[in-house]
This record gives C-alpha cells, sequence and structure tokens, in this order.
C-alpha cells in the first residue's frame, strides 16, 4: 500500500499540470473560440496558471510528507481526482466537431420539451411577399449566374444596419445587424446584404425559432450560431435563402449576395444573386448583445 500511497500524490500532481497546459493551450492555440466568447481568453488563461501552480506546490511537498500511513479514503479521493483531471485534460486537446445543425437541433429540442413546438419568426404570417416587396413572385427568383464573390469581409463595428442600401454582415456585427433588421425590416427592404453563414436545410431550420420559416418557393435557410456564455447555450439566427440554383450542402458554409426582402411582419429573406462555398469563419460563432 505504500507504493500506491506514493504513487497517488504523483498521479494527482501530474494531471494538474497536464490540465492547466491543456487550458494554455487552448487558449493561446485560439482554440477556445469554438467554446466561448474571446471575453474569456483572460480567465482561461489565468485557470491554466492556477493549475500549474497547484502542480508545482504539491510537486514540492511530495518528498516532504511525515506521515507514514496514509488514510486509504484519503488515497481514493486522491487517485479520483487525478483521474478525472487526466479525463478533462484530454477531452481539451481531443480533434472533435460538432456540425452546427447538430447544435441548434440539440439546443432547441432541449427547449421545445419545455415549450412545445418553437414556431418560426414567421408563423402566423400569412407568408404573401407582395405587402413587404416590390416584385412579383416570378421576379423573385434569381437568375444571375454565381460570380466571384471575392474574400470574405472580416470586420465590422457592431453598429446597426447601415441605411445606405448596402448591408455587410461580418463575425463582429452579425447578431447587431440581425437583430436591427427584425426590428425595422421594412426599412431595410430592397438592400443588398452581403454575408457568410452556414447552411441549414428545410427539415433543420423547420424548428428553429429564430430562423424564419422555409417555404417551397425558398431553397434553404443560412445561419450563424450566436452564444452569450459557451457553446452549450448557442442558438442559430439567420435568413432564408431564394436561389435558383442547386441548394448546397447541409452545414457548408457559403458566402451570400443578393437583395434583402421582408416576408410577413419579421422574416428575412434573401433574393441571392451569388451563393458560393467557402470556408468557415474564425471563430464561427457571433456573440449575442446583451
Amino acid at each position: 500500500m505504500k507504493v500506491v500511497d506514493r504513487l497517488v500524490p504523483v498521479a494527482e500532481s501530474l494531471s494538474l499540470a497536464c490540465l492547466g497546459a491543456g487550458l494554455l493551450w487552448l487558449s493561446l492555440s485560439g482554440r477556445y473560440a469554438s467554446f466561448v466568447p474571446s471575453s474569456a481568453r483572460l480567465g482561461i488563461i489565468a485557470s491554466g496558471v492556477c493549475l500549474l501552480a497547484c502542480s508545482l506546490a504539491l510537486s514540492a511537498r511530495l518528498g516532504s510528507s511525515n506521515h507514514e500511513h496514509t488514510d486509504s479514503t484519503h488515497t481514493h479521493r486522491a487517485l479520483s481526482r487525478a483521474l478525472v483531471a487526466l479525463l478533462a485534460s484530454a477531452l481539451l486537446v481531443l480533434p472533435f466537431r460538432v456540425s452546427p445543425s447538430e447544435l441548434a437541433s440539440t439546443a432547441w429540442n432541449a427547449r421545445a420539451a419545455d415549450a412545445g413546438t418553437s414556431p418560426g419568426l414567421d408563423a402566423g404570417d400569412d407568408g404573401d411577399d407582395s405587402a413587404s416587396t416590390s416584385t412579383t413572385q416570378g421576379e423573385a427568383s434569381p437568375t444571375a449566374t454565381p460570380q466571384s464573390a471575392g474574400a470574405t469581409p472580416q470586420s465590422g463595428d457592431g453598429a446597426s444596419a447601415s441605411s445606405s442600401g448596402k448591408l455587410e454582415l461580418t463575425t463582429d456585427n452579425f447578431y447587431d445587424q440581425v437583430e436591427e433588421l427584425i426590428a425595422h425590416g421594412r426599412a431595410h427592404d430592397g438592400d443588398h446584404i452581403d454575408l457568410v453563414g452556414f447552411v441549414m436545410s428545410p427539415e433543420a431550420a423547420r424548428a428553429q425559432a429564430s430562423i424564419p420559416r422555409v417555404t417551397e418557393d425558398d431553397s434553404f435557410a443560412v445561419a450563424r450560431m450566436a452564444i452569450w456564455c459557451c457553446a452549450a447555450d448557442a442558438y442559430p439566427i439567420g435568413f432564408v435563402v431564394r436561389w435558383s440554383g442547386p441548394a448546397p450542402e447541409a452545414d457548408s458554409w457559403v458566402h451570400v449576395s443578393g437583395t434583402l426582402r421582408l416576408r410577413g411582419t419579421k422574416a428575412l429573406v434573401i433574393d441571392a444573386d451569388s451563393v458560393e462555398v467557402t470556408d468557415a469563419p474564425n471563430p464561427e460563432f457571433v456573440v449575442q448583445s446583451r
């Protein structure tokens, strides 16, 4: 039992060191942005440093113990702590990925179980676009061929939607822009809009309360996952896209350019003239304003 009593503190010290190093790697490599907003980076770094300090302090005490016998209960608890810390550090560095639609489905299925159904943004509206668009249904379907969209814009000031007739949604301002458009969509009906988001199929978008209803005239939904605290509270926000070309695969990232249309009172629809597959932005999440 003496061998076990000596090895358990060593294992606990090493596990704390591994967990601290994992947290530092998570923050310094930028991988933390897949799970939490950028404001949490300093907290993650501080946690990693504290765990490394605890590991060093525990290591310094290994050779200074005067106890001839260690209580078995204490040994078992120390071993449990060591195993938990090692498991946590392994989960931090293991490569894994959850698709945006899977994350959205998990979040809203949990809410739907408590709230019943989760209708789309335009639930209850008549779905007639004539009240909010100046074109006929036949003219609303784009016929232009995809064209080069250039580099994806990555800067933004997070301000309200522009009144200049051109809307650029970036990672920095995506949430604020969507909130502004939902609140004052009629003022921007007909504006040109440009954004990057992931594709949601009509089936995946149907249960999302923050995604407009995908009708037979629409092609797919394009969205970003918004977070406030961490990935656990993520939910999709976005637009319905009308596109004459083939719909891109679900969960693929696309650069969409087109004309913003308001359906009903607050459902945001894009009459797309360009839909191009692109790389996922970094970070993929947008941060919810509070």
